[in-house]
């Protein structure tokens, strides 16, 4: 056999250099070192490009629509540690090595002059610290003043009292808002470092350490810069309000672990394991003190003209038209007649649906907060809040909403449903209307 002949690299002179003779076995073993080279080339550039397994990503916080990630049956709640987003941006504001310093400022949100007979119930709570924690970080609208810490006093809690597990206060339930103490702010008594609203949309000098929320509103200040605090440019339409205002939620119901583990016992009982969010309604039917002309002693007033349960069936009935696939249905309400007829109404029209219910509801027949252990004799406060937390964790494994978003205690739900919730998308139905923006965004998001 002839050899055979490669060409030599260029001479420095230009001229082709002297040829060298090359046998087969080393050609050949030149053409198999090139493919070596080139499949290590490829496996490299894959692993580069190729998406990250989970053991890659163990420290990421876990994915909405991953359920394996969110327990269907047990206790979950988003953590600021791990879920980032707004949720942690707030935690940050609100957690300061620098509690002492005098740069600090605070905001002071004080209960009413009559605390034990204020009767708003947990979700108009969460709503009030919500607008209290937004004036704290934009100062009342003065965003480039700076922003202050907000922490609430230690006064009696209506919804905690005779709490067995810390103090009479929303700490009984509910992990603290800062980690700043109130030795740590001005006394109220203190003339140049300290501000008194009279009203809650008073002005009042931004360079004072301590503002005091008003004992004598209810409601507080609202303020139109809802985000400039977090450092994202642009303005508020350039980011989502449902994500802020759920994040919001779970920062300010983040429980105790005595609650938390009680919410975890209770869920387990009621939500099977084979539930698929997705192919689940939420109705959580709010009546009893919310209903106008009820006559229920110590509740806040009627503002609902509350639908009837045939209302309720036809918007379901809807959703299943829409959807074929729904199989579950979560009943829950404060107002024990609610939930057995509308129960009775779902197992004569629609038998196939299965019906799931918070085992062991309370059910103290009102929403309100001074007298709670009043309407039921069995129960005391910290069964009736772990009962009523209880039915909104089920409810976030939903997909499709019944409500009345006139009720912030549904629209509640529905928000953070569409930030927290167990389903990829959230569709809701309001037979009981609200005009303002918290119910549009229960209806719509955005």
């Amino acid at each position: 056999m002839r050899s055979l002949v490669m060409p030599h690299p260029m001479s420095p002179n230009g001229h082709c250099a002297s040829l060298r003779l090359l046998s087969p076995s080393s050609i050949w073993m030149a053409i198999v070192l090139v493919g070596v080279m080139q499949m290590l080339f490829i496996i490299a550039s894959y692993n580069c490009t190729a998406a990250p397994t989970n053991d890659d990503n163990h420290h990421l916080p876990a994915q909405k629509h991953l359920s394996d990630r969110r327990p269907i049956s047990s206790f979950w709640w988003p953590s600021p540690e791990t879920s980032g987003g707004f949720l942690s941006a707030i935690h940050d504001v609100q957690h300061t090595n620098e509690c002492h310093s005098k740069s600090t400022k605070f905001f002071v949100m004080q209960s009413l002059q009559d605390n034990e007979g204020d009767n708003r119930g947990l979700s108009a709570w969460a709503s009030i610290t919500m607008q209290h924690l937004l004036h704290s970080f934009s100062d009342g609208d003065n965003s480039e003043g700076g922003r202050r810490i907000l922490i609430n006093d230690e006064k009696l809690w209506p919804m905690a009292k005779g709490c067995r597990h810390g103090p009479q206060t929303r700490e009984c339930y509910f992990l603290e808002l800062t980690n700043c103490k109130l030795s740590d702010v001005d006394s109220i008594e203190a003339n140049e470092s300290v501000s008194v609203l009279a009203k809650a949309k008073d002005e009042y000098d931004r360079s004072v350490r301590t503002l005091y929320s008003s004992d004598k509103s209810k409601y507080p200040r609202l303020v139109h810069d809802k985000f400039s605090w977090s450092g994202l440019p642009g303005a508020g339409q350039d980011h989502s309000q449902t994500a802020l205002m759920a994040a919001f939620l779970a920062y300010n119901l983040q429980p105790q672990p005595w609650l938390k583990k009680e919410i975890d016992t209770r869920l387990r009982r009621s939500i099977p394991l084979d539930l698929d969010p997705d192919r689940t309604i939420g109705v959580p039917i709010r009546r009893s003190d919310k209903c106008m002309g009820h006559s229920i002693v110590g509740s806040a007033g009627g503002e609902l003209d509350c639908p009837a349960m045939e209302e309720y069936m036809d918007a379901v009935k809807k959703f299943i038209r829409f959807d074929p696939l729904i199989s579950n249905i979560i009943v829950t309400s404060e107002d024990p007649t609610a939930c057995p007829e509308f129960i009775a109404m779902v197992n004569k029209e629609l038998p196939n649906l299965r019906v799931l219910t918070n085992v062991g509801d309370v059910q103290q027949g009102t929403g309100s907060a001074s007298k709670l252990e009043s309407y039921n004799e069995s129960a005391n406060n910290a069964d009736v809040v772990a009962s009523a937390l209880t039915s909104f964790h089920m409810h976030l494994r939903a997909r499709y909403f019944v409500l009345t978003t006139k009720s912030s205690w549904t629209s509640s739900i529905a928000i953070f449903a569409r930030t927290y919730g167990f389903s990829n998308d959230i569709t809701v139905i309001d037979i009981g209307r609200n005009r303002n923006s918290y119910s549009d965004l229960a209806r719509r998001g955005g």
